[in-house]
């Protein structure tokens, strides 16, 4: 099922849900944006959770982290070094340095205790995020749009999620 986040989540509490991935969009957690369906579902759905890009920053908010505005737009492929590898979420991809496509205008500028900063870029200090204690996942980037190595990070969450292998 897709929810766009300007609409209600219609499911029951009997649903069924594997997995939330919360996509990029306009705008910023902080602006007077209809954001409640991203906070509904990762409060009250206990399932893997993955975010790009302002779902990166949803995530971080959500957790009482902070976000901040670049100066100027990013939007471009960026080089991206993964600090924690072993991770899950990078099974099969044997390297520490990725390419993957970005376009933004904040960043996630300070981390709550209960997350983990998993990668970095020259643009961000915090290109990669996962909850210490949940499998909780946000890329500052676009994996999805990213090509192979990318497709391998969403492919990676869709087995988090028991929903392939």
């Amino acid at each position: 099922m897709f929810f766009d986040h300007n609409q209600p989540i219609t499911l029951s509490a009997k649903s069924k849900i594997k997995g939330i991935i919360l996509s990029g969009g306009k705008g910023n957690p902080y602006e007077p944006l209809n954001l409640t369906s991203n906070f509904v579902a990762m409060f009250n759905f206990n399932v893997p959770i993955l975010g790009f890009c302002l779902g990166h920053e949803i995530i971080a908010v959500a957790h009482r982290g902070r976000i901040k505005k670049l100066a100027d737009y990013h939007g471009k492929k960026e080089l991206i070094t993964i600090t924690k590898p072993s991770d899950p979420i990078f099974e099969g991809l044997n390297k520490k340095d990725v390419s993957l496509v970005k376009r933004h205008s904040f960043y996630v500028s300070e981390l709550p205790d209960s997350i983990e900063n998993l990668g970095t870029s020259e643009t961000c200090s915090t290109e990669i995020i996962e909850h210490r204690n949940k499998p909780i996942y946000g890329f500052q980037s676009h994996p999805e749009a990213s090509g192979a190595d990318g497709l391998l990070i969403v492919r990676n969450f869709l087995k988090i999620c028991g929903i392939s292998e």
